[in-house]
């Protein structure tokens, strides 16, 4: 593909994304209007599942199929269900400002180069925004299997959102066995602050704001060193949809969607799917709606 024919499917493919974001919040809106001309309350949501995605087409234990991950897009699909950018998140959950209509985040972990390959058109066809979390470690001028510097350059051309996910995949909530205070310290301050530095540097335009765990595994004392990074927000794989009601602390739990170590994976996607369309009841309304008829007396 040449540079123009690119520049131009670039653009188009942002173009529709604008357009699958603005149509179907134009539609909420005069559903809501018409809605509260009938004196009828619009529904909000405040449940907002993140779905975690590893080595889409490959093999392993976190890998899902092609044709999987297409389903998955699918019934995001069919449940009409807006997929939003995770900086939207971000903002609402900052604000406790509630949705419109149900929401869910995509993200894609690790430096496979099947992001490129599958994940990336098959998002594309479904103008589904998503952020992906890079370790920078394997990226290499003309890597084998894993993503180029070229590949992430593009892909954010693309609209996708490139964020942080260490330098070497390795767990460092603490110190190795052995491990001084003073090497940890540099290991630490490598894989948060010289692999967002090496991103930013490599990606033009880029603004590193999200940090995904490795492998999940955090603590107090590394949440602590990142905020003082300067980190908007870190991702962990705890399995928790994001409650917009709930005082924003920093941190967004996600759902690893995967092939193994799931006893039933399509029941907890749609599980996910469930918790996004659920409308939001104001604790008062919940309260109000208890049917005391069948309480006994005090």
């Amino acid at each position: 593909m040449n540079e123009r024919k690119f520049i131009y499917s670039s653009v188009a493919f942002l173009a529709c994304l604008l357009l699958y974001w603005l149509v179907p919040a134009a539609a909420g809106a005069w559903k809501a209007t018409q809605m509260e001309a009938a004196g009828e309350s619009p529904p909000r949501y405040n449940l907002v599942p993140i779905l975690c995605f590893h080595n889409i087409d490959g093999a392993g234990p976190y890998s899902v199929s092609r044709q999987e991950f297409r389903h998955y897009m699918e019934e995001i699909r069919r449940a009409k269900i807006d997929v939003i950018p995770l900086r939207v998140l971000l903002a609402n959950a900052r604000a406790n400002r509630l949705f419109e209509r149900p929401s869910l985040v995509i993200t894609i972990d690790d430096d496979y180069k099947n992001i490129v390959r599958v994940a990336a058109p098959i998002l594309r066809e479904y103008r589904y925004p998503a952020t992906l979390f890079f370790y920078i470690n394997d990226i290499l001028p003309n890597p084998r299997y894993g993503t180029s510097w070229e590949d992430l350059r593009r892909l954010k051309a693309e609209g996708f959102d490139i964020q942080n996910h260490s330098y070497t995949h390795t767990m460092f909530h603490h110190p190795r066995d052995g491990e001084s205070p003073e090497n940890y310290a540099n290991r630490v301050q490598r894989e948060i602050i010289t692999s967002r530095d090496i991103l930013e540097e490599n990606i033009p335009g880029l603004d590193i704001y999200a940090f995904a765990y490795p492998m999940g595994y955090y603590n107090d004392r590394l949440r602590e060193k990142l905020v003082r990074a300067s980190y908007d927000v870190l991702l962990t794989t705890d399995a928790e949809p994001v409650d917009i009601t709930d005082e924003f602390e920093g941190t967004f739990h996600r759902y690893t969607i995967q092939k193994y170590y799931v006893r039933n994976p399509e029941a907890m996607f749609q599980r996910q799917l469930e918790y996004a369309t659920r409308p939001f009841i104001p604790e008062k309304i919940a309260s109000s709606s208890i049917d005391t008829s069948t309480q006994p007396d005090e």
